[in-house]
């Protein structure tokens, strides 16, 4: 399977750049059926076929061994909320992590060469807004906050957790997630200056 092969690279070069700590993150790709998803608690290092899950859009498991996490859920809810989202890319980062608590707003990104990798951005000039929604162990609520800031054409940001990168495909997922971690890393190393 061609989609399959793709998100297991996603996932394997997600894990070399260090972004899924201690198991961290999940990622998901759209399929007839529903999604493919990793399962809890598996070391993205070393994915796998067998590491993934078929689950309809309710997040309902069709095939495969293991749980979906609990964030699984919020998986299905993006594909439901949008129907042009054709990958998720989730992960962990110090970035993110770090300036999703500073800035519980949302952040401002302008001037930066790399914001034209965002779907829809063909300058560096244009002042551009990266959500930032509280986080929640419910699922449900989460997803309320993200549907309440809706559209989030490249992804948001979850205070204190990580980056929800999304996409049309998952070669446009992967640049969103890698153009968001590159500008959050200029953003936090200018913060160092700043002090």
């Amino acid at each position: 399977m061609i989609l399959q092969d793709e998100l297991l690279a996603a996932i394997s070069w997600a894990a070399q750049q260090g972004w899924t700590p201690a198991t961290g993150g999940n990622f998901s790709a759209r399929v007839p059926q529903g999604y493919l998803v990793t399962a809890s608690g598996r070391d993205k290092t070393r994915i796998q076929a067998d590491d993934l899950l078929l689950c309809n859009l309710e997040g309902r498991v069709l095939e495969g061994s293991g749980k979906p996490s609990a964030e699984s859920d919020l998986h299905a809810a993006l594909y439901r909320m949008d129907e042009q989202i054709g990958c998720v890319l989730h992960t962990h980062t110090v970035a993110s992590t770090v300036l999703s608590r500073r800035f519980p707003e949302g952040i401002a990104l302008s001037g930066f060469e790399m914001q034209k990798a965002l779907q829809g951005n063909s300058t560096h000039d244009a002042t551009i807004h990266l959500p930032v929604v509280p986080n929640s162990q419910d699922m449900s609520e989460l997803a309320d906050h993200v549907r309440a800031g809706w559209p989030m054409p490249w992804g948001f940001l979850v205070a204190g957790h990580g980056i929800y990168a999304v996409g049309s495909s998952i070669a446009e997922c992967r640049r969103h997630l890698e153009a968001i971690e590159f500008l959050l890393a200029c953003v936090l190393e200018e913060s160092r200056w700043s002090k």
